[in-house]
């Protein structure tokens, strides 16, 4: 049972260093191996679709502490690893980001472009990585088109239905698009981002997929 699109929140670097004792930098490069994690047993495998990450939200960017650096060092290192490895391009998964704070450094800026432009190929699918999302302008955007109904208006969303929500430890949302996760299954993970292992995405696939099954037996309506 093949799963159309899987938000993931990789939520808990900051703890984990805490937990651990290491340094915010090594932390969060450990988390963003989750990056490759989730693309790989999701879309490169074929359990999904689409696979959306969510890095950071536009507010992530008013921290005042030293984690900011930590997470642009972290992406930095993360992005030219899966250049230099040609991940997206051999598995035949399109990358795309969504910034909407447009404050992301220009070196970072520069990565991600050239992520973007590596493969034109996804006839695996695809991974949108939110490096900046806002959920009030990717409203505001969709409304300036002036839509006709609620249907036009959710074309001009940024992000279709969203089957399956995983997060580290609690379940919230962080602004993410809510207007996709109307019958979203949301699983939380007992550890922190830099902790996910193959063996969790297994575990969740299964309960996700028994969790849907009782509900299609129990109301039709969700087989839609």
């Amino acid at each position: 049972m093949k799963i159309d699109t899987v938000l993931y929140m990789p939520d808990g670097n900051r703890r984990f260093a805490r937990k651990n004792g290491i340094s915010l930098d090594k932390a969060y490069y450990l988390g963003g191996k989750t990056l490759k994690l989730f693309s790989q047993f999701f879309v490169a495998e074929g359990r999904s679709n689409r696979l959306i990450f969510h890095a950071m939200s536009d507010y992530t960017y008013e921290r005042t502490d030293s984690s900011l650096n930590a997470i642009y060092e972290a992406l930095r290192k993360t992005f030219k690893d899966l250049i230099k490895e040609k991940f997206f391009e051999e598995n035949g998964i399109v990358f795309r980001a969504v910034d909407h704070s447009r404050k992301l450094p220009k070196e970072i800026e520069k990565i991600t472009s050239n992520l973007e432009e590596s493969n034109k190929n996804g006839k695996n699918g695809e991974v949108i990585t939110l490096l900046g999302y806002s959920l009030e302008r990717d409203i505001n955007q969709a409304l300036s088109q002036n839509p006709k109904d609620y249907n036009s208006f959710r074309k001009n969303l940024i992000f279709p239905d969203i089957d399956l929500v995983i997060r580290p430890y609690e379940m919230r949302l962080s602004g993410g698009p809510v207007y996709a996760m109307a019958q979203s299954q949301m699983i939380v993970l007992n550890k922190f981002n830099p902790e996910v292992r193959k063996e969790d995405l297994e575990k969740i696939c299964k309960e996700h997929h028994k969790l849907k099954e009782f509900r299609i037996r129990g109301n039709l309506y969700h087989k839609l």
